[in-house]
């Protein structure tokens, strides 16, 4: 029989070759060298639409001021998914800019609703605070979401958040 520290041993190398594995793999998925590529690949890739926004996850917190800029702009390309990433990477510097997008009645209704969406994927407190004043709107996505957010279950909306997406789905570049 194996003693404790062998198991151990053999348990660490195993772990440590995984590690490297994963590493070795995310170095041959490309993540982004730099903020331009990150960009480039966004608005070039041709993937499924809930990897659209990998490159940005995988860009990091460096891109997170420029996309803040960057969805002001109503005409942007594939806006939603640069508003999504912003909500995944999780600066709270982004909540006033995705506040304001949601308080914005000329807005299209799917980015409101993705912005209270995003902002509670942040700071639940605030996405709830947000949601008391929505979840009586005749829009129904925000109503809806509102809803689902202040339920006593609202575990069951953070798993099935449409826009939540993680850092390693990015990487490994996992389709649902």
């Amino acid at each position: 029989m194996k003693s404790r520290a062998t198991k151990w041993l053999i348990l660490s190398i195993l772990v440590l070759f995984l590690v490297g594995g994963f590493y070795v793999y995310a170095l041959y998925q490309g993540i982004p060298d730099s903020i331009d590529e990150a960009f480039s690949e966004f608005y070039n890739a041709d993937v499924a639409e809930d990897q659209l926004m990998d490159p940005l996850i995988l860009a990091g917190p460096k891109v997170v001021p420029i996309l803040i800029e960057k969805i002001k702009d109503k005409d942007m390309y594939r806006r939603r998914y640069a508003i999504g990433a912003i909500g995944n990477l999780g600066y709270r510097s982004a909540i006033p800019t995705l506040k304001n997008l949601l308080e914005d009645p000329s807005e299209e209704d799917y980015y409101r609703c993705d912005a209270l969406n995003l902002i509670s994927m942040i700071d639940i407190v605030k996405g709830r605070q947000l949601a008391i004043q929505y979840r009586d709107e005749k829009n129904n996505c925000l109503a809806s979401l509102g809803v689902a957010i202040l339920s006593e279950d609202s575990d069951t909306w953070r798993r099935s958040n449409y826009m939540r997406r993680s850092y390693y789905q990015a990487l490994l570049g996992k389709h649902y």
